[in-house]
C-alpha cells in the first residue's frame, strides 16, 4: 500500500508540469522510455523483497539496514559506471555504512 500510494502521490505531483507543457515533457522522455518503464516496474521489487524476508523471519535489525545500502550502491554505480565525482566523505559513508551492516549481521 505504502508504494501504491507513494506512486500515486508522484503521478499527481507531475501531472501539473505535463499537462502544462505536453511537449516538453515528450521531449524530456525521449530515449529514456525503456528506462522509466523498467525503473517503474522494478522499484515495487524491493519492497516486496524486503516483507518476503520479513515475512521469512529474517530479523528487521538486518533487513532495514540492507535496504538502506541501496544509496550505497547508487553513489558507487554512479562513480563507476557514470564517472560522477565521488569525494572522501562520500566514499567514507559507503564504507561506515557496509561496516555497520556487516556488524549488524555477525551479532
Amino acid at each position: 500500500m505504502l508504494d501504491w500510494f507513494s506512486n500515486l502521490l508522484r503521478f499527481f505531483l507531475l501531472l501539473p508540469l505535463v499537462l502544462a507543457d505536453p511537449r516538453r515533457a515528450r521531449e524530456a522522455m525521449r530515449g529514456h522510455w525503456r528506462t522509466a518503464i523498467g525503473v517503474g516496474l522494478l522499484s515495487p521489487l524491493s519492497y516486496i523483497l524486503v516483507l518476503a524476508a520479513l515475512r521469512q523471519g529474517a530479523p528487521l535489525s538486518l533487513v532495514a539496514p540492507m535496504r538502506e545500502m541501496s544509496m550505497m550502491v547508487g553513489a558507487l554505480m554512479g562513480m563507476l559506471i557514470l564517472r560522477e565525482p565521488v569525494g572522501p566523505a562520500r566514499l567514507a559513508g559507503c564504507g561506515v555504512l557496509a561496516a555497520g551492516v556487516i556488524l549488524l549481521s555477525a551479532s
